[in-house]
């Protein structure tokens, strides 16, 4: 499986979740800048999963960390104001139990 990303007129949808993801080449952003971001939410496929999505690249700052998942509820971050970020996933940074399960969505203006 491979990471299939949808992407609507606000958000984007990041499922499969078994290779990196970056903004520009998987959620189809052709701009330097980075998109304005107003939330990030995370559906875990089970208990002690993480997820970590880093600012610009690999190795740049965390904008969300989810820490080990209690459980499968999903967890969000809200940026009120929306912030303007150039949000990546390093797989090798998460633990999934199930990645074809787990989900990433991120909403932009």
């Amino acid at each position: 499986m491979a990471n299939t990303t949808v992407k609507s007129r606000a958000t984007i949808q990041i499922t499969g979740l078994d290779a990196d993801w970056t903004w520009d080449t998987d959620g189809g952003f052709n701009t330097f800048h980075g998109v304005r971001v107003s939330s990030i939410q995370f559906l875990p496929s089970a208990a002690s999963d993480v997820m970590i999505v880093h600012d610009g690249g690999v190795d740049g700052a965390d904008i969300f960390n989810s820490g080990p998942t209690v459980g499968t509820s999903p967890l969000y971050k809200n940026f009120d104001p929306p912030v303007l970020l150039r949000p990546v996933i390093d797989i090798s940074d998460c633990t999934l139990d199930s990645a074809g399960d787990a989900k990433v969505i991120i909403d932009y203006v």
